[in-house]
């Protein structure tokens, strides 16, 4: 059951996306509603095509059932962007975890055919630093040695700190800190990666051992190779909740976001006839 983008922009400010106001929250700080907002709108005058996001019941039996991520069974020709609901299975225990939760928001983009190799990742990094306003001295990249030659280009990535993992390390995890591979993922993607990782509100955390401790990983990359003349798709995006998180936004509730997913798979397997998946249980459970 595909959303539109009204509804979902809709229901981030209805608090979907497990996001609540505080007594504490500063009137200028950012909501999941305008951030969504503010990235569609930049990255939709730059050419990218809004797709309605895909239903959170998956008919997979992998993640129990429930929407990975943006990925799509059949891939989106030219500049197209995604603002899609997720969750996995893993975080039904993760109440408690900084960044953590059930009910989550990926913004995302994909070019079929970019016009060069890394265009994608330039464009976010920009945006990220020029509109959103984070610190480039505060960003932790990890990756492989195949990001070395981004460093190079770009001088956002120097300004920052880099982590590389071994290759073989990073393939077998298939985490998207250089390399995403999910064990089991039905569209079986596999392609370099770069992970973006920012410090959790009020820490200056300095132990750069992967995993990293006390950073939000606020997005993923995939990372073609810069001396590649035939460029095939590129694909990024963030974590929209997390990146609210970054910028001193509110953070999110755990419980909120879990009842808000309890929601909407019961609202789609009602308008679509379909089963409750597994993971409807393992989140009423948690």
């Amino acid at each position: 059951m595909a959303v539109s983008r009204r509804t979902l922009l809709s229901m981030t400010m209805t608090g979907a996306a497990g996001l609540a106001l505080t007594r504490h929250a500063r009137a200028a700080a950012p909501t999941a509603a305008t951030l969504a907002a503010a990235f569609t709108d930049h990255f939709g005058a730059i050419g990218y095509a809004w797709t309605d996001p895909l239903g959170m019941i998956s008919g997979q039996s992998f993640n129990g059932g429930l929407r990975y991520d943006e990925t799509r069974p059949e891939p989106v020709a030219g500049k197209s962007l995604f603002v899609q609901p997720a969750a996995r299975v893993e975080d039904a225990e993760g109440a408690g975890t900084p960044g953590v939760l059930a009910l989550f928001t990926i913004c995302g983009l994909r070019v079929s055919e970019p016009a060069e190799p890394g265009a994608l990742f330039g464009q976010l990094l920009t945006w990220l630093v020029e509109q959103r306003n984070l610190d480039p001295a505060r960003l932790v990249f990890v990756s492989t040695e195949a990001f070395g030659p981004y460093r190079d280009r770009h001088e956002l990535v120097r300004a920052g700190r880099i982590v590389q993992r071994d290759r073989k390390e990073a393939m077998a995890a298939g985490d998207g800190s250089g390399y995403f591979a999910p064990p089991g993922h039905p569209a079986q993607p596999a392609f370099e990666t770069v992970s973006l990782h920012y410090p959790l509100p009020g820490t200056e955390p300095d132990d750069l051992a992967y995993p990293l401790q006390g950073y939000l990983e606020i997005g993923e990359v995939s990372i073609t190779p810069l001396d590649r003349r035939a460029v095939g798709f590129e694909v990024g995006g963030f974590g929209l909740e997390r990146l609210v998180m970054a910028e001193g936004g509110v953070a999110a509730d755990f419980e909120a976001s879990r009842r808000a997913l309890l929601r909407l798979i019961e609202s789609e397997a009602t308008a679509s006839g379909q089963p409750l998946p597994e993971g409807h249980g393992l989140f009423s459970r948690s």
